[in-house]
């Protein structure tokens, strides 16, 4: 049995590697002792070692505190047996702590705040990134402990990401923290569609003009909760039923898409006194009059259709396609995390894509047969698309195989939602229990160039390895259990340390970072990540194709 680390010391705060062979598959503890054997510093407890070689990384810190300086044993142990190396732990370096930005998105030219804690007073560097190269950078003289300070966003349009680094006078950095940020042009609508809009220059923030950002608690709670304009031509509360939107301000224009009446919402960009042009997703089924599968389009509909609803102002729902969760805000705040699966469409079935966009709950339907499958506690958001309860094999309740795809797209467009309950308590039993009618639901498109963001090595999970191999987000998690629960840096379960753990299916923490690579990866920009969808939307131009 050894263990050794690379390098010739720890500086806190930067990662270092500890390497261990281990003789058999065990559990071992990881101390710092000094000469008479009183330990100084926990380095890991309860870590899972298999036999061989062995390497995680080690920040230098535990549960938040880092080692003190000097020259100590590195010991592990393992059933009564211990292997020890020499390990010099050095000043602790420059730390960014809780970095966050005024906003997710801007404009060319217009200042950003951005705001942090300093673990000591030094330099801040602002970097803004474009891939590798850097396009502009700030530095500002800071002081230990929070503060902010303001740059203007002066590059092009474009995604960037915002790099943050501390030094100190003798130039040891911190290791960089990197923000995205999303600047526009000035003159740009923030209209999906991207294109100038005179009347859409002043915009109000609303489902369709909010940043794609689920930790902007604020601005995704003041768009769940602005009107939401539906179209409803006063024919019948067939909540199945469909209207065609038109390429020009006449009923005998083409079809360009299709939109359901009552439950989906359209942003209007020119009201007209006959014609108003609007944009949205196009909901075609199947069946629909105009085949657009998905495709968000621009046109026109009857203003007299126009209907102006408020939505529930204590619950809303977001589903984001690119992660497959669900956040259910509640009063303001984002409450809780659900696994969903979206629709899963392939060459034949374009359709089964779940559009996106802006819509209303608007009816409990209930449970219902599909092909050998059973879905329980269905509730309408738009025509044949529903939340529903993860479904089961009819015959005998065998959720085997639809239960661990969730938080994957799975669906024939429909959206699932998980049974078991989150550590708030929510799952779809409790979403069927709250429903009120015209709750908001925003669906976020998964477009091509969306990434997800890899969180900081340091960030707290927690384990219970006497219990189950999972890893979760919440030391509330009733998998996770009571008895020897530790927390566990996000950098090791990432590791070899944590090769073995899963995410709970409960709390649903965030996916390993070779997972996220993976998915950052298939949606980088200029890639293609569903060329099924590709393939069907050539076939149906976006003037549409009327049946």
């Amino acid at each position: 049995m050894r263990i050794c680390i690379d390098g010739d010391s720890v500086l806190p705060g930067k990662p270092a590697i500890v390497m261990v062979n281990s003789p058999a598959d065990g559990v071992c503890t990881i101390r710092l002792l000094d000469m008479a054997d009183q330990q100084v510093f926990v380095v890991s407890q309860d870590r899972t070692v298999h036999t061989g070689s062995n390497a995680f990384y080690w920040n230098g810190t535990f549960q938040g505190l880092p080692a003190p300086e000097g020259t100590w044993r590195l010991v592990m142990e393992m059933d009564g047996r211990t292997a020890e190396a020499a390990v010099n732990i050095g000043r602790m370096i420059p730390c960014v702590i809780s970095p966050a930005l005024s906003a997710s998105r801007t404009i060319t030219g217009k200042n950003v705040t951005v705001t942090c804690c300093a673990t000591e007073a030094g330099e801040l560097q602002v970097a803004l990134l474009q891939g590798a190269a850097e396009m502009t950078s700030f530095r500002f003289r800071v002081e230990q402990g929070d503060g902010e300070n303001i740059f203007p966003a002066s590059v092009p349009p474009g995604m960037y990401q915002v790099m943050l680094t501390l030094s100190r006078a003798d130039g040891t950095m911190s290791e960089p923290v990197l923000i995205p940020l999303e600047v526009t042009d000035p003159e740009t609508t923030f209209s999906p569609l991207g294109d100038t809009l005179e009347a859409n220059r002043d915009y109000a923030l609303n489902g369709w003009t909010v940043p794609m950002d689920i930790t902007d608690e604020e601005a995704v709670w003041q768009a769940l909760t602005a009107e939401v304009t539906v179209l409803d031509d006063g024919k019948g509360h067939d909540l199945r039923r469909q209207l065609t939107v038109r390429a020009e301000p006449s009923g005998n224009s083409a079809g360009i898409g299709v939109v359901t009446v009552l439950s989906q919402g359209v942003h209007v960009l020119e009201r007209g006194e006959e014609w108003s042009l609007i944009e949205c997703y196009s909901s075609s089924f199947a069946g629909s009059a105009v085949l657009n599968w998905n495709v968000l389009i621009r046109g026109y509909v009857p203003t007299a259709y126009l209907r102006t609803i408020t939505p529930n102002q204590e619950m809303g729902l977001v589903v984001d396609k690119l992660t497959q969760r669900m956040y259910v805000f509640r009063n303001g705040h984002l409450y809780s995390t659900l696994l969903i699966s979206s629709g899963l469409s392939n060459e034949r079935q374009p359709y089964n894509e779940t559009r996106s966009g802006e819509y209303l709950l608007v009816s409990k339907v209930g449970g219902f047969h599909s092909d050998n499958m059973y879905c329980a506690l269905g509730i309408r958001f738009n025509a044949g698309d529903l939340l529903h309860e993860v479904p089961y094999i009819s015959r005998n309740m065998d959720y085997s195989t639809t239960e661990p795809r969730l938080g994957t797209k799975a669906s024939h467009g429909c959206i699932r939602v998980q049974r078991k309950p989150t550590p708030e308590g929510v799952n779809m039993q409790w979403l069927w229990g709250h429903y009120r009618e015209n709750t908001k639901i925003l669906i976020w498109e998964d477009w091509q160039g969306r990434q997800i963001p890899v969180p900081p090595d340091d960030t707290v999970l927690y384990v219970n390895l006497k219990r189950n191999h999972y890893y979760h987000c919440s030391d509330r998690c009733a998998e996770l259990g009571t008895r020897n629960p530790r927390p566990m840096a996000y950098g090791e379960i990432s590791g070899e340390a944590g090769s073995k753990l899963k995410p709970c299916p409960f709390c649903n923490p965030v996916p390993k970072k070779d997972r996220l690579q993976e998915i950052n990866t298939l949606y980088a920009p200029g890639g293609d990540h569903d060329p099924n969808m590709t393939k069907a939307r050539e076939s149906c131009p976006r003037t549409g194709k009327e049946k």
